[in-house]
């Protein structure tokens, strides 16, 4: 059997099969830390892998869910050569995801609501 997937290009660009994919988005506001101002983030989920990007979604944070518990990381290299990790984690309660986005210089809190399925 065929499943018929289609490539959704909004600012984050997600492959989508039909009957699994939902999309979330919300602001982002800084909560503790040396921050940049507030703005907003993007996360799909699709069966159990999530994708959140915050900020203008530069940045792509690869995770899972587990029943309802949503974690995504990205590690990356500072100028220093030392690990820069970013990470997010949430959880779903009905349309919407509450969480916190941590860089090693903010934390965020994340609201984001369903925008499509």
């Amino acid at each position: 059997m065929r499943t018929l997937c289609l490539v959704v290009l909004v600012p984050l660009a997600t492959t989508a099969c039909t009957g699994g994919t939902f999309n979330y988005a919300g602001p982002i506001r800084p909560i503790a830390g040396t921050c940049d101002a507030p703005s907003q983030a993007l996360l799909t989920l699709r069966d159990k892998s999530v994708i959140f990007a915050p900020e203008s979604g530069i940045l792509l944070l690869k995770g899972a869910i587990d029943n309802q518990a949503i974690t995504a990381t990205l590690t990356l290299t500072d100028p220093n050569k030392q690990p820069y990790r970013l990470s997010f984690q949430g959880a779903r309660a009905g349309h919407d995801i509450a969480g916190t986005y941590t860089t090693p210089r903010c934390r965020y809190a994340v609201t984001l609501h369903l925008t499509s399925d």
